[in-house]
């Protein structure tokens, strides 16, 4: 279990979703740790270690002596890595994946006229309102995205407990966009925990009533609402694609760390000694 001087910790320091204990623990019900300036979680016989320190950079040292400790600790069947470089030989991977984080300084953006044009247009045809509470018009939104792509599993499951990760973590917000006569074009959810970060955690888009623009003009209520909030930053997430990754270079989102996903076996490797059950000193 976390204190209460751990979460804060965290909070000021977050700068990705999986830094988030409580959003973890709603999609995985997995338990989340600190140590030194790593998190990693346990649930279901499998650590996941978040292999990004909340504060200093990320070395492979440290974050293979975390390793360590955590499957000293616990004895997990199953290990999944996230870090930014290769910490495992690819042949020993059942699954592995490679992409980038991106995200927007919002402290000194300008979009171009044409992005400004697209929310404008949009602008005409669409309010945007804040929720908290998940509705059944996004739940269908979601079912839609899930029924008409090809996702692998481990997206599906998120996608299947957004509700029950909304419903737990009050922080989330959802941002909805409907047309004149009421119909949910698309919507976003935005989690404003963290210090100086925004997360763009989901977006979704319906089918039946598509309108252009919907998603830009969502993003930039968000990141209106950020800077009233005093963000610095909103991490929009991995690339995933082609398309993802040019609307959001389309909004001056940058690469600023690298992504490698990693699952495999534990079969007892990575052994150590004893490491004492403290952190370090925290900032």
């Amino acid at each position: 279990m976390l204190t209460l001087a751990e979460k804060d910790y965290i909070r000021r320091h977050a700068y990705l979703p999986e830094h988030l204990p409580d959003y973890v623990y709603a999609i995985s019900n997995a338990e989340p740790h600190l140590f030194r300036e790593y998190l990693f979680y346990y649930g279901n016989g499998c650590i996941t270690l978040i292999g990004y320190p909340l504060n200093g950079d990320p070395l492979k040292k440290d974050i293979l002596e975390i390793l360590d400790y955590a499957i000293e600790r616990f004895g997990p069947q199953y290990v999944a890595l996230t870090a930014p470089m290769s910490l495992m030989p690819p042949e020993s991977c059942i699954k592995l994946a490679f992409d980038k984080y991106y995200r927007i300084d919002i402290t000194n953006l300008k979009i171009d006229q044409k992005l400004r044009n697209t929310i404008k247009r949009a602008s005409r045809e669409l309010v945007i309102n804040r929720e908290n509470k998940i509705r059944d018009e996004h739940c269908q939104l979601i079912s839609e995205f899930i029924a008409s792509h090809n996702i692998d599993d481990d997206t599906r499951y998120i996608f299947e407990r957004i509700a029950d990760y909304l419903s737990f973590v009050p922080t989330s917000e959802i941002f909805s966009a409907r047309d004149k006569k009421n119909n949910l074009v698309a919507f976003d959810v935005a989690e404003f925990a963290p210090k100086d970060y925004t997360f763009y955690m989901f977006n979704f888009i319906s089918q039946n009533h598509y309108v252009p623009g919907a998603s830009d003009i969502i993003l930039n209520e968000i990141i209106r609402v950020s800077k009233e909030k005093g963000k610095l930053f909103i991490n929009l997430g991995l690339g995933i694609n082609e398309g993802v990754t040019f609307f959001k270079e389309k909004w001056k989102g940058i690469p600023f760390f690298d992504y490698e996903f990693c699952l495999y076996r534990a079969k007892g490797a990575h052994k150590i000694k004893t490491f004492p059950e403290t952190s370090l000193q925290r900032n």
